[in-house]
């Protein structure tokens, strides 16, 4: 997979990226899905908690959910006027933050607030960090200001920093380094991904990094000590290497893949799902009707109906996606967008290889958190979808529902 290099202006050149989804490894069948919501409810995150799932929605309630059923267990707690993030801590409980400038630490067991931070926040809340005592926090731009505000857990009274410079617009992603847990990121619809040294108090010293992706970032993590991806609201993905670089050096070593939608064949790319023990995995989705997309995207091939593919990005040695070996959800969540995915704890937790593993054992669960207000639980089968074939179709007792198609760049915003 080629680097991407810079012209004479300075400007990056991102390459064209072929990809072929020709062949879908396996299919994944629907298991389970969850009791109904209020009409036009989304599910805007799920994610695993301890042996259980915990769910944020635009309803403004949090849930806790039986992996095996899905069953809402009783009672959903509202957490926020206008929730926006979803973060378990181990032995605590679950942080969530909102659009009314507060964080809570919620404790599952007596469904009670625990602790909560409101001083100081007087600005949305967009993206949430917790790494040990610290917790992070990014806001929306208000009064012309977007902020990064550290908190010690164990005093909340004051924040330790604030980063109120760094970015111009709304910080939509927060996350430590694995390996180095000083070293924050931030991502913000201004292009930029931040990051910073929180062992230094001044500003202008604490941004080690300020790493350009040029579009308004939905997404941005490491996927490994020295490697950081951003993929943004119009589905640009780029992998940074900062190995050895400083503030003011050029990053000559990233790899950018342009738009993703031609190349998985997809209209929108849920998240990257990663961890210290597992490949990362793409959700790449279709919403629409095979022909309603073809109209909209007229470049896409071989697109079938709707679906949600999960495909492995790996380095070998240079960074590229695993199209042999592609898991396609058939149906995902019909005409609505799939806002959250997340796999079952034992695959992140045993194996190195988290789809590798999800094609060859069955008991393991892929969750999946959509517009349609509803939880799915997959299941990979032992079927094997030829070239040419459109495993979707093959689904029997799905019911087709009309419905309008909604913003693709929504769904990144809980708001």
């Amino acid at each position: 997979m080629p680097a991407h290099h810079a012209n004479d202006d300075g400007d990056l050149v991102m390459p064209s990226m072929p990809c072929n989804l020709g062949t879908i490894a396996r299919v994944a069948a629907s298991v389970a899905v969850s009791p109904p919501l209020a009409p036009d409810t989304y599910i805007y995150e799920v994610i695993p908690f301890g042996d259980r799932l915990m769910s944020i929605s635009s309803d403004d309630s949090l849930r806790l959910i039986d992996p095996q059923t899905l069953q809402y267990i009783p009672d959903c707690t509202s957490v926020h006027d206008g929730v926006t993030c979803l973060k378990a801590i181990q032995d605590r409980g679950v942080l969530t933050a909102g659009r009314n400038g507060v964080v809570k630490c919620t404790d599952l067991r007596t469904k009670t607030t625990a602790q909560e931070i409101s001083k100081d926040l007087r600005q949305p809340v967009l993206s949430l960090a917790c790494e040990e005592n610290i917790i992070a926090t990014g806001t929306e731009l208000t009064s012309a200001q977007a902020t990064v505000t550290l908190w010690d857990f164990r005093a909340t009274q004051q924040p330790l920093l604030q980063y109120v410079e760094s970015h111009n617009d709304d910080v939509t992603e927060l996350s430590f380094n694995p390996s180095g847990p000083s070293i924050l990121l931030s991502g913000s619809t201004d292009g930029l991904i931040n990051l910073y040294d929180t062992t230094i108090t001044d500003e202008g010293d604490a941004v080690i990094q300020a790493l350009n992706h040029g579009s308004s970032i939905a997404r941005a993590g490491f996927l490994s000590e020295h490697e950081v991806y951003g993929l943004s609201h119009d589905e640009i993905f780029c992998i940074f290497d900062t190995n050895g670089c400083h503030q003011d050096e050029a990053h000559e070593s990233s790899y950018a893949f342009a738009d993703l939608r031609p190349q998985l064949h997809c209209e929108y790319v849920v998240n990257l799902v990663s961890s210290d023990k597992s490949s990362p995995v793409v959700g790449a989705g279709s919403h629409r009707s095979a022909r309603s997309t073809l109209r909209t995207f007229p470049g896409l091939l071989n697109l079938s109906a709707r679906h949600l593919d999960l495909i492995s990005l790996q380095r070998l040695p240079k960074w590229s996606f695993d199209t042999s070996n592609v898991v396609r959800l058939p149906g995902a969540h019909e005409e609505e967008i799939v806002r959250s995915m997340c796999f079952s704890g034992d695959v992140s937790r045993k194996y190195s290889r988290s789809l590798q593993l999800l094609t060859n054992h069955q008991s393991n669960t892929i969750f999946t958190g959509g517009e349609d207000g509803f939880i799915r639980a997959w299941r990979v089968t032992e079927e094997t979808a030829g070239e040419g074939r459109d495993p979707a179709i093959q689904v029997k007792g799905q019911k087709k529902r009309n419905g309008s198609d909604k913003s693709e760049r929504a769904r990144f915003r809980p708001y």
